[in-house]
C-alpha cells in the first residue's frame, strides 16, 4: 500500500469557495481561505492568474496559476519555468520533492531567500505558491512525506514572509514568454 501511495500525485489549487488547497494522500490541507486580491495576465498563448491570499491567522501567501493555449506547452519544467519567472535565478535548494510537488527556497536578486511550493500539473499547467514561513514549510513537507526514510532538507535561510500590502515577487513579461522563450508550440506526450 504504501508503494502504491508513493506514486499518487499531489494537487495544489483553488477550490470552488476559494480555499487553497494541498491534496495529499486522500487528505486535504488548508493553506489559506480568503482572496484577497485576483490579477488575470493575458499573453495570448499563455494565461497568468495571480491570488493575493489570506489564512484566518492573517498570514498572507501568493498563489499562481499558469495555463498554456492547448497548441503550446512550457519549453522547461516547473523549477526551471519558475526560476525564470523570478528574474532568472539560478540558485535554489530542494527541500523536499514528492512526484509533481516541489518544495524549494529560491534565491532572489536581493539575497533573500522564497520559499516555494511548486506543482508541475503537465507540459501546460504549473501552479505554485510563496510567502511561507520556514516553520511551515517544514510542516508540509513532514505532512505530504510518504516514506519515514525519505529525506526533508533543512531549510539554510530564514525566508520571506509578506503582509497585507506586499506585491506578487513573480515577473512575468513578454520579453519572458516570447523570446526566451518560455512556451514553445505543443510537441506531443513526451514528459521531461
Amino acid at each position: 500500500m504504501l508503494m502504491f501511495s508513493g506514486c499518487l500525485s499531489s494537487s495544489l489549487k483553488l477550490d470552488k469557495n476559494d480555499n487553497l488547497v494541498l491534496k495529499y494522500n486522500s487528505k486535504n490541507l488548508e493553506l489559506a481561505n480568503s482572496v484577497k486580491e485576483r490579477k488575470s495576465l493575458n499573453f495570448k498563448d499563455l494565461f497568468v492568474t495571480i491570488y493575493k491570499l489570506q489564512n484566518k491567522q492573517g498570514r498572507v501567501l501568493f498563489y499562481e496559476e499558469a495555463q498554456t493555449d492547448e497548441s503550446f506547452e512550457f519549453n522547461y519544467g516547473g523549477l526551471y519555468t519558475l526560476m525564470y519567472v523570478f528574474d532568472d535565478r539560478l540558485e535554489y535548494e530542494e527541500v523536499y520533492k514528492r512526484n509533481n510537488l516541489r518544495l524549494v527556497q529560491l534565491k532572489l536578486k536581493n539575497s533573500s531567500y522564497l520559499n516555494v511550493m511548486i506543482q508541475d500539473g503537465d507540459t501546460q499547467s504549473y501552479t505554485f505558491s510563496y510567502g511561507f514561513s520556514n516553520k511551515e514549510f517544514l510542516s508540509i513537507a513532514k505532512k505530504i512525506k510518504v516514506k519515514e526514510e525519505e529525506k526533508i532538507k533543512k531549510l539554510k535561510y530564514e525566508a520571506i514572509t509578506f503582509s497585507e500590502s506586499s506585491k506578487p515577487l513573480s515577473n512575468w513579461n513578454d520579453i519572458l514568454i516570447f523570446f526566451t522563450p518560455l512556451i514553445v508550440p505543443f510537441r506531443g506526450t513526451f514528459m521531461r
